[in-house]
């Protein structure tokens, strides 16, 4: 039996999680299971690094990792590609092994490596045999007359090195089978429900292996419509959104939703909605983009934004709208540091003393210089309240933090309704406001 201060500090827990969905149930057993799911993240490795070339760049870049096998043959097993529009930075998460890494420009967009394209090819780079926890940074140069030329015949599909199951390569990358654009019929399927979203919660390596992460579409890409992404909050799923997608003009809106493990570290998660916001770019050509996040989902997509503008150099997200997002935090989340038990990452993140919040509205430590949002994206902050209990909150997150000065500031309209966390995505008033905000902007 655990001892007094672990039960005190699983009750905390169990009631932030129960606060944070709004009514759901965490069972002390996910609380208390987390911790394997915790150590499978934890032994992942890191590979970061530059891709860069010669002269300026004829097309998109595809960095590419591999890993050598270790049963005494030479074969490289095609793991995971970063693709980018222009030249910059790439990160792979992995499971310990030796791995060797590669690029090439693919300037015809085929996906592939053809004579003409320039390359630096992942057999002649440098092997790097990385333990549980560790890191790499590895810099890329594609060199001028660096192509095969006749040296091959016909395009090659560098990533399928080697033949490999799905179950295989589910072992490899931690993003790998993130889905782009997979188009869903039903929106009440299981798999968006809040099951889903607590196993996101509590059991993020399975949400992962189970191919649950990822942009999701209601219907096949129309470069005719504005795509609006709906991104949850902690422990929650795109069925919450159902009220605000029947609100929209389908004539003139598409909607897209992100679904992602809300128990990962939130740098994590907003690298990787970044990552696949610039993927799914280069594979619809879509101008112009609206996201619409509640709570948690908030700080993401906030923190995501930045991210796909200093990696892009693009300015496609045109509108940004919060709902009961905490932007100063959570008081809870900080009575959970050096809890004894494991608890997800996501939590910290909340503090309201993390690096990660801090970063979000200001560029130094001293909080002296604030951080603002890319020139083009209008941002709109929408916030409840429940009428009940002092200090003012919406039953889950104070006024205090869903209301941040330094957000308000920066907002162009503020909105504030007698609702709970989760009641608010389901009231008319949001649903009106939403739409109002995106038919204005578009």
């Amino acid at each position: 039996m655990p001892g007094m201060e672990d039960r005190v500090w699983v009750g905390l827990v169990v009631s932030l999680v129960v606060a944070a969905v709004a009514g759901g149930c965490a069972a002390i057993r996910e609380v208390t299971g987390f911790r394997d799911q915790l150590a499978q993240a934890q032994s992942k490795v890191r590979i970061a690094g530059t891709v860069e070339t010669e002269g300026d760049a004829a097309g998109t870049l595809v960095v590419l990792l591999a890993r050598r096998v270790e049963d005494g043959d030479a074969a490289l097993v095609g793991v995971d590609s970063y693709v980018r529009r222009t030249p910059g930075t790439f990160l792979f998460v992995v499971p310990p092994g030796r791995y060797q890494l590669g690029a090439y420009e693919d300037r015809n967009g085929n996906g592939l490596l053809d004579p003409d394209e320039r390359v630096a090819r992942v057999i002649d780079s440098p092997v790097h045999e990385l333990g549980p926890g560790a890191s790499a940074r590895v810099e890329l140069l594609l060199k001028e007359g660096s192509a095969l030329g006749d040296r091959i015949e016909r395009p090659v599909d560098l990533l399928s090195l080697v033949e490999r199951t799905d179950s295989e390569q589910r072992e490899f990358s931690l993003w790998a089978f993130s889905r782009r654009g997979e188009v869903v019929g039903d929106l009440d399927d299981e798999r968006f429900g809040a099951e889903a979203g607590r196993r996101g919660l509590w059991r993020p390596m399975d949400f992962l292996n189970e191919e649950l992460a990822g942009i999701y579409f209601l219907e096949p890409y129309d470069e005719d419509r504005i795509p609006v992404l709906f991104v949850h909050g902690i422990a929650g799923h795109p069925q919450e959104f159902q009220g605000l997608i029947a609100a929209l003009d389908r004539d003139r809106f598409q909607p897209w939703f992100y679904f992602y493990p809300s128990g990962l570290g939130l740098d994590s998660i907003s690298e990787h909605l970044a990552r696949l916001l610039e993927r799914v770019q280069i594979e619809t050509d879509f101008d112009e983009i609206a996201i619409v996040a509640h709570s948690m989902g908030g700080l993401v997509s906030r923190s995501a934004i930045y991210e796909y503008a200093a990696d892009t150099e693009r300015d496609e997200v045109r509108l940004f709208v919060s709902i009961s997002t905490p932007w100063g935090g959570d008081l809870r989340a900080r009575r959970t540091e050096g809890a004894r038990i494991a608890l997800p990452e996501s939590f910290r993140d909340m503090s309201p003393s993390s690096s990660f919040l801090r970063r979000l509205f200001y560029e130094d430590e001293e909080r002296q210089r604030l951080r603002a949002l890319p020139r083009r994206v209008d941002y709109h902050l929408i916030f409840g309240f429940s009428g009940r209990g002092t200090p003012c909150n919406d039953g889950s997150v104070s006024c205090t933090s869903q209301a941040l000065e330094e957000a308000q500031e920066q907002a162009l309209s503020v909105r504030a309704w007698n609702y709970g966390h989760v009641e608010i995505l389901h009231s008319q008033q949001a649903a009106r406001r939403v739409k109002l905000l995106l038919e204005g902007r578009f």
